[in-house]
């Protein structure tokens, strides 16, 4: 007999200004991180963009505005830092259309990284760095 499993689904960004790609870093883990979140229990039936927006405000702000793909670019395992728990990465591409980011106390570093030259090992570590090096071979 099987057991199903419970997974979390954590949405992220792949957030680009033309070459250059947002990179964040956690402030409690210290690993690299992208922009966008784990999704609430009441945002499940609803509209998962809706999800998506309320994470980018909260961690860049409501100064920006971006313009995010609705359909994702891909999907990968992850395992969220607060708690170990087994969560489901959807990955987005992302473009900012204007303004300035204003960081939450979620991550203490950002920068925009030329994804030509970037190379993710030294932020990011386990599954999100194969999610970002998976990305990177796709769209560099």
């Amino acid at each position: 007999m099987s057991n199903h499993g419970f997974f979390q689904i954590t949405q992220k960004l792949f957030l680009r200004d033309g070459n250059q790609l947002l990179v964040l870093r956690d402030s409690k883990s210290g690993h690299g991180d992208l922009p966008g979140g784990r999704m609430n229990e009441d945002e499940f039936f609803s509209d998962w963009s809706e999800s998506i927006f309320r994470e980018v405000s909260e961690e860049l702000g409501d100064q920006i505005k971006i313009d995010v793909n609705p359909e994702p670019i891909f999907i990968h395992k992850h395992r969220v830092n607060e708690g170990n728990f087994p969560c489901v990465i959807i990955a987005y591409s992302a473009k900012l259309v204007e303004g300035i980011i204003q960081l939450s106390d979620e991550h203490d570093f950002m920068d925009w990284v030329d994804i030509s030259k970037f190379d993710p090992s030294n932020l990011f570590s386990e599954y999100m760095l194969d999610a970002v090096q998976l990305y990177l071979k796709k769209y560099a």
